[in-house]
């Protein structure tokens, strides 16, 4: 069977999503009404785990494939090209990579870790909650700074008849 590069990607996608939305349609519909054994005030779905187990996967499954693709790819190009048609794309790559993992520290530094009651508990672990904190704050960081990219890249580009 011959596999058509063209075509991968599209694929990988739609199976993608097609496992998405069933786990999605199992934790939703089949007993998401399920009472906590220990607090029958909160739920306890039924397909709770294969849900944190298939996002872990995913996540997994991101990060080896974005390593994977640098180590490819800086092999490829032996290092990478330091500029392609006027754009110093060496200086771009490493200035989003350092900026992002700048962002993450920072963010990680100044989360918060205040305690936080989940499900009428405490939850006081410091650790995970400055990185939960990190993840969100560095997300909104990046979109604000994607959104602001492309409002000023569709101000700037103007076509010229």
């Amino acid at each position: 069977m011959k596999i058509d590069k063209k075509k991968l990607p599209s694929r990988v996608l739609y199976v993608l999503v097609g496992f998405i939305v069933v786990v999605f349609a199992l934790f939703w519909l089949i007993g998401y009404d399920r009472p906590f054994d220990e607090d029958g005030n909160f739920n306890a779905p039924l397909f709770t785990d294969v849900l944190l187990v298939f996002m872990l996967i995913l996540t997994a499954g991101a990060c080896g494939v974005a390593v994977w693709s640098a180590i490819r790819s800086n092999k490829a190009s032996g290092g990478g090209e330091r500029v392609v048609n006027n754009i110093p794309v060496r200086m771009i790559g490493r200035c989003v990579a350092g900026g992002t993992a700048l962002a993450l520290v920072l963010t990680f530094l100044f989360g918060s870790s205040a305690p936080m009651k989940i499900n009428g508990a405490d939850y006081a672990d410091t650790f995970w909650l400055k990185a939960s904190d990190m993840f969100v704050a560095t997300s909104l960081l990046m979109i604000v700074a994607a959104v602001g990219a492309v409002v000023y890249g569709a101000t700037k580009y103007i076509r010229k008849p």
